[in-house]
């Protein structure tokens, strides 16, 4: 997610009632809110508009929520993705979160605040490891270039005491 854009959140739900009520009370915060009918589809929109977060259903018809889950993490491990579903089972919990959701929302949800918590929540950490990629390129690369000074240095300092050394025998001969 880019600072200076607004974030990219894609709901995926067989339920229609549910996706725009999602959709509704994200963009009422300023979230522009992409909708999936199912996991099919819902794979297709994010390959074509990269979302900045993934809001699934675990129950769809064709591919469910689990699936979805493992594609995302394939092809985008950074891009969090929260399951918001109905079944409530902790099997359904721990499995989804072992397979690399980063929250798990029960419906219906009783308080829309604390699917804004958690939607930011899970940008702000996606962000956070963004930054942290990048300032770990960033030294990785600053240390390359430092052992490559040193290597220039030190071959400059031998080649300065050999001219040092041929001079020194120039002047003896």
């Amino acid at each position: 997610m880019n600072q200076d854009k607004t974030p990219v959140v894609l709901t995926i739900d067989d339920d229609q009632a549910v996706r725009e009520s999602l959709a509704n009370f994200l963009e009422d915060f300023g979230y522009n809110v992409l909708q999936a009918e199912d996991g099919e589809h819902g794979l297709e929109v994010f390959a074509a508009e990269h979302p900045d977060l993934i809001l699934v259903d675990l129950r769809m018809p064709r591919m469910d929520g689990l699936q979805v889950l493992a594609k995302v993490q394939k092809l985008s491990p950074q891009t969090p993705v929260m399951v918001v579903s109905g079944a409530g089972d902790i099997r359904d919990v721990v499995e989804a979160l072992r397979r690399g959701a980063w929250d798990y929302l029960v419906k219906p949800i009783q308080d829309m605040n604390i699917l804004l918590h958690s939607v930011e929540t899970c940008l702000e950490r996606a962000r956070l490891q963004r930054q942290n990629r990048e300032y770990q390129q960033s030294l990785e690369e600053s240390l390359e270039k430092l052992h490559r000074t040193q290597k220039e240095m030190i071959q400059s300092a031998k080649m300065a005491a050999l001219g040092d050394l041929v001079a020194g025998v120039a002047h003896e001969v």
